[in-house]
């Protein structure tokens, strides 16, 4: 179902009037929320699937849709501006599943942001511009959008306040550079974050069932807090 009580185009930009889709929880139930972001290709009821393993009783999961099903039209390691504005319209989309899951009273604290691909660059980014502290952030097979000088240049403008971030990819992925990873690591390590990072062998571009359980571990350190 679409969200309720706010209309779908509230936020401006290119991904203005896509669905937020809900499962899980339902609002008064919910102690926790799960915010989960769709790769290139896919959509919000796709990723509400993917992500089902690690779903937790209590925990509500909101995911929303991108314009055409792409956040961007360029590849995550061109530079930010070629991928502008489609990269900041991905991020208020973001915000606004966040302010979703606030409505229903679970903070970012209790929120565990998630994504796969494209989708994981857009997670990792809205929590690069917003830092607070987070129930947790997984990057799947996914990294900080730029280009490899401008990622080397960022810095987060505050504190994570120790918010756990998953990072998860595979060594045989294309879709990943191993620049780009360490880069990614150290920015999230410097704005004040417990890193994991897990490189798994003869893994392509695809989500593992180790990083399912390890998304699932924060919901519930989330849920019994």
């Amino acid at each position: 179902m679409t969200e309720s009580g706010r209309p779908t185009d509230a936020v401006a930009g290119l991904h203005t009037g896509q669905p937020l889709r809900t499962a899980g929880a339902p609002a008064l139930a919910a102690d926790a929320a799960l915010i989960c972001c769709h790769g290139r290709g896919a959509t919000a009821q796709g990723v509400i699937n993917l992500m089902d393993p690690a779903s937790r009783h209590g925990v509500a999961v909101l995911a929303p849709q991108a314009e055409r099903s792409r956040w961007y039209p360029h590849p995550s390691t061109a530079p930010r501006a070629d991928n502008e504005p489609w990269l900041s319209s991905s991020v208020d989309r973001i915000g606004l599943a966040l302010e979703r899951a606030r409505a229903i009273d679970v903070p970012p604290e209790r929120t565990v942001l998630a994504g796969f691909s494209q989708g994981a660059c857009v997670a990792a980014e809205f929590v690069r511009r917003t830092p607070t502290r987070y129930g947790g952030l997984a990057v799947l097979s996914g990294l900080l959008p730029g280009s490899a000088a401008e990622i080397r240049s960022t810095a987060i403008d505050g504190s994570l306040e120790g918010t756990p971030v998953l990072v998860g990819y595979g060594d045989a992925d294309p879709h990943v550079e191993s620049e780009h990873i360490a880069e990614t690591i150290r920015v999230f390590e410097e704005g004040d974050t417990a890193v994991d990072e897990r490189c798994y062998p003869d893994t392509g571009h695809e989500v593992t069932a180790d990083e399912f359980t390890a998304i699932g571990a924060m919901l519930e350190r989330v849920l019994d807090e």
